[in-house]
């Protein structure tokens, strides 16, 4: 039995545990909201698994966790904990190894600092038990131990992903300027309850992530992927190839706020719509929501999901014109705190 440390988006960590305990027959030892960690025991046997998750962006064996003070003088405890670890059964003289840290909360010290004390920890520790340091190496290292401490607790671990990490899908050859994690489309989906053999509808697709993420996951599942701008529309397409779902996917350049023109009903609608933060301007966005939320409200469809800084916007419009809010989260986008608000009629 392995201890594994899950990275995954803050404010998503409750479906990533979900996902952890479900595909991989996971105890979940903790999951703390917004701290984007999870970690669970995990056996040996079930280890490949990980590879199946949609929610995670990192998987680490937890070498081990201790509390931490925030003073400078710590770094010297963050040494002393390190050197207690079973590290040389994974480094050894032949084998090279990096140190990535990471450090959130507010301290006397860096994640510069950090990696510093945990690298010299470990070239001590490996060269203790076998007469030999082990060698550096920061761009291709055969081992990455991860040290993170966030807040008062200090976690050491081995990437089992290398530096790639989970979210980055192989499909995305086109870019959306705006686009979303994937991991957080997997939660948003999840969020809207679709099923297989249901449709889902985003749009405002973009780059297309929602709905191939939907059909990633859904063998059965239909997607229709919509977005004003026709560039957006060919990119959506190439990824859907790229993912191999393309044939369970149809595509509309069309206006959003026009959309009952095109479909008029559906499953699920999930989207990412624009914030007016790194396009546009957010007085233009609340007019597009009030027009979108309006227009949407006239088609049949079991559930909306979408991400947003506007939400008090959004809740004021749905109220307005009678949708009811049934769910709703904090969660972390890039350097943005957004709301995942989920609308029923």
């Amino acid at each position: 039995m392995y201890t594994l440390i899950f990275t995954t988006n803050p404010g998503i960590e409750d479906i990533a545990a979900e996902e952890i305990a479900a595909k991989l027959n996971a105890s979940i030892v903790s999951a703390d909201k917004l701290r984007g960690r999870v970690i669970a025991k995990v056996a040996e046997d079930k280890l490949y698994r990980v590879d199946l998750l949609r929610s995670i962006h990192r998987a680490r064996i937890l070498l081990g966790e201790t509390s931490v003070c925030r003073e400078r003088a710590c770094l010297e405890h963050i040494r002393e904990f390190i050197e207690t670890l079973p590290l040389s059964e994974y480094i050894t003289p032949r084998v090279s190894f990096a140190v990535r840290a990471e450090r959130v909360g507010e301290h006397e010290y860096t994640s510069l600092d950090i990696a510093r004390v945990a690298g010299d920890a470990v070239i001590n520790l490996v060269r203790s038990v076998y007469g030999e340091r082990p060698p550096v190496d920061l761009d291709h290292p055969h081992v990455i131990i991860a040290v993170d401490v966030m807040f008062d607790k200090l976690y050491v671990s081995i990437e089992l992903g290398g530096d790639l990490s989970w979210h980055r899908r192989g499909y995305r050859v086109y870019e959306h300027p705006a686009s979303l994690k994937p991991t957080l489309a997997y939660a948003m989906l999840i969020i809207s309850g679709v099923r297989d053999s249901e449709v889902v509808m985003d749009p405002m697709c973009g780059g297309g992530t929602i709905p191939i993420e939907a059909l990633l996951f859904l063998e059965d599942a239909r997607a229709i992927c919509s977005d004003f701008n026709p560039l957006h529309i060919r990119g959506a397409k190439m990824n859907a190839m790229a993912a191999r779902v393309y044939k369970r996917m149809k595509f509309y350049v069309h206006d959003a706020r026009r959309i009952s023109e095109v479909v008029k009903s559906v499953d699920r609608i999930v989207l990412n719509p624009p914030y007016g933060i790194r396009l546009g301007n957010p007085r233009d966005i609340r007019a597009l929501y009030t027009d979108f939320l309006r227009e949407i409200s006239r088609l049949d469809f079991r559930r909306l999901v979408m991400i947003t800084t506007e939400h008090v916007h959004v809740k004021n419009v749905a109220e307005r014109i009678g949708l009811k809010i049934v769910h709703e989260r904090v969660v972390a986008h890039g350097n943005l705190w957004p709301k995942i608000l989920a609308l029923e009629h």
